[in-house]
Formats: C-alpha cells, structure tokens, sequence
C-alpha cells in the first residue's frame, strides 16, 4: 500500500511503509501511527507528546513484533534513522539503515538509546555512538 505525504509547501508524494514504523497510545487509548490507516504518512513532529503514554516501534507486515515504551512526563523521546557504511561493505556509498529510538530523561545525563538493526537485531545502550559494524551489518 502507498501512503501520501504532503509537506510544508504543500507538494503530495506517495511513500511506501517502512519495514519498522512508529506509533503512540494516547492518555485516551486512542492511537496515532507514521502510516495512518486513512492512508497518510506522518511525520513525528505532528504527535502530541504531552498527551502520549506509550511510543512504540513494529514490524510494518507484523504489528505482534513490537517494542512499547511506556512514557513519563520527565522523558524526551526521540526517532531517527542512522545510515551506517560497514568497513567491509566493497563500496564506500553501500549503506544500511538502523532504526534509533529512545528517551532521555530531562534535566539528566540518563538516556537508553534502542537500535534496530538490518536483520530485525535490537540493541540497546546508554550511548548513542555504539559502533555499530562491529556487530556484523548485512542488508535486509
């Protein structure tokens, strides 16, 4: 299915869903996802975070393979993505794309930092630098 995207000037494009996509719970159980059953893709500025409970990553064909955060008021969640070039990959423009997410708790140093690897491997830390070709990347 392709979802469309609108952005701030307004131009429209189709998207296809990711192999890991977000979503939240809000105080109200009510749920808002990156691809929106109305067929819209959405961008995480748009959630709103004071009235989330839980943030979660799953599997785009399998909603069963998840991860849930459970959110307090004292976290900043954050999502991005890291293209990661491997020492070993034969072209330098070879890339995988690890899904990062996690929290940092404001006014702290605490974090948790979770990275979804090619192969659907989690890995969590309290850093974000985490050398991740040391852990074997491969493509999807």
């Amino acid at each position: 299915m392709k979802y469309t995207f609108t952005s701030q000037e307004g131009k429209k494009e189709e998207i296809t869903p990711e192999r890991w996509v977000w979503g939240v719970v809000y105080l109200d159980d009510s749920e808002f996802h990156q691809f929106g059953k109305d067929g819209v893709f959405h961008q995480i500025r748009e959630i709103k975070w004071n009235k989330v409970k839980m943030f979660t990553m799953y599997k785009s064909d399998d909603i069963k393979r998840r991860i849930d955060l459970l959110v307090l008021p004292n976290m900043q969640v954050f999502h991005f993505y890291r293209n990661v070039h491997a020492y070993y990959f034969k072209n330098f423009k070879d890339t995988v794309k690890a899904y990062v997410f996690g929290y940092k708790i404001k006014g702290t140093k605490h974090a948790c930092y979770n990275f979804i690897l090619p192969d659907d491997r989690i890995v969590i830390s309290d850093k974000n630098n985490v050398d991740l070709p040391k852990l074997e990347l491969h493509r999807e």
